[in-house]
């Protein structure tokens, strides 16, 4: 699987080796891992002090990741809006989410979130492997059914502006109304 692993640049500066140790374990399991940056930014404070467009780079970046992936994997033992932005993006593109997170620094704000496709889980060093590779089969068992169907040019056209209007992929705008209408029969 193709998998987006990131984490607050301020965890990188804390706890480099375990995030590392992260990195690495993801291609011995056999998967590619989409993206490094955090791990090569020498200096955090040269890189939050940017210049906009550096920004701006940064963030196109984890965006077309995210879009990349199969799988967005966070390490949010350190509190991030950054973090949350993404888990929260990554879900409204029906990504499956893996939270990780040591002893005693679980994510209060994330657990609140109840959705299928997120997974929060604690691990240290030593169970690292072992929780990495359920973390993974999980999200392997969570992934979309691709379903393509024609439409006429006039529908295309209206459902063009909704997206649009709602800044949302087409896809995510019919699938929230199929979802609207399960809803209704339970």
């Amino acid at each position: 699987m193709k998998v987006f692993y990131t984490t607050s640049l301020r965890n990188v500066a804390k706890n480099r080796d375990r995030l590392e140790t992260i990195y690495v374990l993801i291609e011995k399991l056999g998967h590619t891992n989409l993206d490094k940056v955090l791990f090569n930014i020498p200096d955090s404070k040269k890189f939050y002090d940017g210049l906009h467009k550096e920004k701006l780079s940064h963030y196109n970046r984890m965006i077309a990741c995210i879009k990349k992936a199969d799988v967005v994997l966070l390490e949010v033992s350190t509190q991030s809006l950054s973090m949350g932005f993404i888990l929260h993006t990554a879900l409204g593109m029906n990504k499956p989410v893996i939270a990780l997170h040591t002893s005693g620094k679980s994510p209060f704000f994330v657990q609140g979130i109840e959705d299928k496709r997120l997974r929060v889980q604690e691990y240290d060093l030593e169970t690292i492997e072992k929780v990495l590779t359920e973390a993974l089969e999980f999200a392997q068992e969570t992934f979309d059914v691709r379903f393509d169907f024609f439409i006429s040019p006039e529908i295309s056209m209206h459902l063009d502006t909704l997206a649009r209007e709602n800044r949302v992929p087409k896809s995510v705008y019919l699938r929230s109304l199929i979802e609207t209408d399960m809803a209704k029969e339970n």
